[in-house]
């Protein structure tokens, strides 16, 4: 699509930006609301409106060619994610679950579940390619050191035998020589070993002692592949010499009933065919037409029905053309490749603009700001009679003192007098010391939506879109290219910023010099003359005391040799490319009326990634992101085998383009043994994390560190060597950093309460409901040409009711054989074929089921909806007993 359609696509999503920022303050400046499902209510509303208007900003950064927008969308989309996941965090906190369904939310503001659908932003993965080839090449280089290795050895190996054959046949030597001299006078003797020494024997033993293994292998592997082609030649003359004796005697069968015909009619046994009058003959053939004729217009009619229905989207065809996603695909891609151009041609012309105010405007900046601070020193001495304290340049220099957040000559005479009033009063009398009580703050009641720094962000990016562009006519710029009055004027900051040091500098030795002719001055007064230390820097912005900072142990060794370590140990691993697309389900339309009637309702797995992509995806998409929003340390994806925790792994991963480190037990097992290397395995992994960011630290089978009793048959895993450095590794994750720490579990009810300490968030995939199989039956088998497009696959999703959908997928591709393809068309596919494969699956026992339901319950958030919902239930039947007693009062 053109330039301008994105434009117009961006301007009215920022009106709505617009009017979503009033809404969201004047939710700020309200009262707390006390009743939980109006607050839940206001909750959602906001929360729906931030996931459309993600939407949009997403799909006008993706397809943004000019760079100077693009960063300001960028900028706006950033916050606007940040913000919408801090809104999901209050309506997490109001409804204590992760999984909603407001429909009369979106029915109110006439939205599709595909209009709130967010989709991922488009990075750029070229450093995660780059990582893929270098983890190749590592573990290409691996394998052919191994077989070099290997090679090595077998020609050791062939070295022995023959070294062991020389000695050998050099001592049958020196032995032939000394019996052949005591054989000299025995000629009958001779001839003996003339004999021994020819038999075939012999031979065969030499040959046995030259031959090595691999070629006494090889010796059999083809006498084997030998007799087998003996065996196969046999078998086919044998199959041809049938076969051709079958034709024969099909031919002689018929030539026999020809020759029989032929006898019985020279002898009259048999009368000739009948000749039929024209008439009947006629009648026939109209007959026989008309029979046709009606047949093909059936079959025509059909097919044009058919037809009919595919273009109005009435029944699913099995094959669809894909011209128009292709051709969407291929803009996509084009205009992905150009924005880099876009880019470059920004940067040339902001390098170019740089040198030139450099130039012009350098040399006189400099010295304004000398005056302006020469004037700062006269104004403090003729007031005061001596200097201020310079402000340190850590937090900012002379910029505080344009800003004016350095105290006034005046403010400190104040002080001082104010001083010398407060000592004067503690000399005359001294009371005794009251005892001064806390103050208690007051607990505002009920919900509020606080105001947070990504709001304030957003509004930041907001105002800077109005200032630079609310007035600018783009229609006069339809090739996209860049503002030189936005690049002089950034540029105008940066070089004041820059020129500010070099002025800072300066005036710090000049400042030193004032004070040293200021004592110099004052060197006779009698008290002596102090020049204070602590004046306007008494209102000066404090630094917060920085944390000793660990010694790194891993100084000495470069970044490369640690990274090509874990990859040869297999704890950096490549993952097959999945998009979170292709993650099948359908959402859940009933938990709205299911909970207020205090129904259970339970999650679909259509909404599974909606929740992967708020907590996994979109935090690690990039750093200011993951510094906004809400910090999620650990996630831990549970279910059942078989439902796709792989899969979504895999695709968080992809999506972002993330570095895996895998520290499954049993890839760990004989592995960095001793708490020095574990705690050495773990500050590696904590190095490269967060330079080759986004990372995420992933375990499968991620109860087994914290298990209550390893089983003997796992023992050898040493599952718990790691489960203390993986709780200081999650706690060690900080806001920016852009690491996961991903788990995945089918038996998380076996774990210790460590467990559900560690992990921050809980993502329970549920089990296959009726939509959600109506729709993949329906996926898969009209795929195939010859099934019915109206085949009622409504009682096989009934009957499918929690059975994965990869068990599926393996029995339709088994039914549906090349074999019975082939006879789709005159023998239907009948439902009770794929229900006989379907029904092979073992479920599980209800027990498990009652065990994974306990443990989602006794999780924070589970603990959490119990109680909330125990006191509405017991709100609402106390409503309801009031009702019922004031209607016995009035009858």
């Amino acid at each position: 699509m053109s330039h301008a359609y994105y434009n117009e696509v961006w301007l009215v999503t920022r009106s709505d930006l617009e009017k979503l920022l009033e809404f969201d303050r004047d939710l700020q400046k309200s009262k707390p609301i006390k009743n939980r499902e109006n607050a839940l209510d206001r909750a959602l509303n906001l929360y729906i409106r931030y996931r459309y208007l993600v939407r949009r900003l997403v799909i006008c950064y993706n397809q943004m060619v000019q760079t100077q927008k693009r960063e300001l969308i960028k900028k706006v989309v950033d916050c606007a994610i940040g913000r919408m996941l801090q809104c999901k965090r209050e309506v997490v906190k109001l409804d204590s679950s992760y999984f909603q369904w407001p429909d009369d939310v979106l029915y109110k503001l006439k939205l599709t579940p595909d209009d709130v659908n967010t989709p991922g932003l488009t990075i750029d993965k070229n450093h995660a390619l780059e990582r893929k080839e270098l983890i190749e090449k590592i573990k290409r280089e691996e394998e052919e050191k191994c077989t070099f290795q290997n090679e090595k050895l077998k020609m050791y190996h062939t070295l022995y035998y023959v070294s062991a054959f020389m000695i050998r046949e050099r001592s049958l030597s020196q032995v032939m020589i000394s019996s052949m001299m005591e054989l000299e006078e025995s000629p009958s003797k001779i001839q003996l070993m003339r004999r021994r020494r020819h038999r075939p024997t012999d031979t065969a033993q030499m040959k046995v002692l030259i031959e090595t293994p691999e070629q006494r292998q090889t010796s059999e592997a083809r006498k084997a592949r030998e007799a087998a082609e003996k065996v196969m030649h046999d078998a086919v003359l044998l199959i041809q010499s049938h076969e051709r004796a079958r034709v024969g005697r099909c031919i002689g069968k018929e030539a026999l009933l020809i020759y029989e015909y032929k006898r019985k009619l020279e002898t009259g046994d048999t009368a000739p065919p009948m000749k039929f009058d024209k008439a009947t003959y006629i009648k026939a053939i109209v007959i026989i037409q008309r029979a046709w004729r009606t047949f093909a217009a059936r079959k025509d009619f059909k097919r044009k029905l058919n037809r009919l229905e595919e273009i109005l989207d009435m029944t699913i065809p099995s094959w669809k053309s894909l011209d128009i996603y292709q051709r969407d695909e291929e803009i996509f891609q084009k205009r992905l490749q150009i924005i880099p151009t876009y880019a470059a041609r920004t940067e040339k012309m902001f390098h170019d603009e740089r040198i030139r105010l450099l130039k012009m405007v350098g040399p006189g900046l400099i010295e304004d700001i000398t005056d302006e601070i020469q004037e700062w020193f006269i104004v403090w001495y003729d007031t005061v009679g001596h200097f201020d304290v310079y402000p340190p340049e850590e937090l900012g220099g002379s910029v505080l003192i344009v800003t004016g957040q350095t105290t006034d000559p005046e403010e400190y005479l104040m002080q001082q007098i104010q001083k010398q009033k407060d000592a004067k009063t503690k000399k005359i009398a001294q009371p005794e010391k009251a005892k001064i009580k806390p103050k208690v703050k007051e607990i505002a009641r009920g919900w509020f939506m606080p105001e947070t720094p990504a709001f304030t962000c957003l509004e930041e990016a907001n105002n800077e879109f109005i200032e630079n562009w609310s007035y600018r006519d783009e229609s006069c710029n339809p090739l996209q290219r860049p503002y030189l009055d936005l690049i002089a004027d950034k540029l105008c900051y940066e070089l004041q910023l820059e020129m500010r040091l070099i002025v800072d500098e300066l005036m710090r030795l000049e400042l030193e010099k004032l004070n040293e002719a200021l004592l110099k001055d004052h060197a006779a007064d009698r008290p002596k003359f102090q020049i204070p230390r602590m004046l306007g820097a008494q209102r000066l912005p404090r630094k917060k005391s920085k944390k000793k900072s660990k010694k790194d142990r891993l100084a000495d060794i470069s970044i490369e040799e640690l990274f090509k370590e874990l990859v040869q140990e297999n704890i950096i691993r490549n993952y097959p490319e999945r998009s979170l697309n292709n993650w099948f389900g359908d959402l859940a339309y009933q938990n709205y009326e299911a909970y207020s009637e205090f129904r259970d309702h339970y999650h679909r797995l259509g909404e599974i990634k909606q929740i992967i992509m708020e907590y996994c995806v979109l935090p690690l998409s990039s750093k200011e992101i993951h510094t906004i929003a809400p910090l999620i340390r650990s996630v831990c994806i549970c279910g059942l085998p078989g439902y796709g925790k792989t899969f979504l792994v895999d695709a968080i991963c992809s999506e972002v383009g993330a570095l895996l480190f895998d520290l499954t037990p049993s890839v760990l097992i004989g592995k960095y043994i001793g708490k020095k290397n574990e705690r050495r395995l773990m500050d590696i992994i904590g190095k490269l994390s967060r330079i080759y960011a986004p990372s995420v630290i992933f375990i499968d089978g991620s109860e087994k560190p914290w298990l209550k009793k390893v089983p003997l048959v796992e023992r050898y895993l040493q599952p718990k060597r790691f489960a203390k450095h993986h709780a200081k590794f999650v706690k060690s994750i900080r806001p920016g950093d852009q690491v996961l720490f991903l788990t995945v579990s089918s038996e998380p009810y076996k774990a210790k309460g460590a467990f559900t300490k560690i992990h921050n968030v809980f993502i329970m995939i549920p089990l296959t409901d009726y939509n959600t199989l109506y729709m993949y039956y329906k996926y898969m088998l009209m795929k195939y040409h010859g099934i019915d497009r109206n085949i009622d696959v409504s009682c096989l999703a009934k009957m499918s009711v929690g059975v994965p959908l990869k068990f599926i997928q393996k029995s339709i591709e088994k039914v549906l054989s090349l074999e019975r393809r082939i006879i789709l068309n005159y023998e239907p596919l009948s439902q009770v074929e794929i229900m006989e494969e379907v029904w092979k699956y073992e479920p599980l026992a209800n027990k498990i089921l009652e065990q994974y339901k306990h443990f989602e319950n006794k999780t924070p958030l589970g603990r959490m909806r119990e109680r909330t919902v125990a006191k509405e239930k017991e709100a609402y039947e106390r409503s309801a007993a009031l009702k019922a007693m004031r209607e016995k009062r009035r009858t």
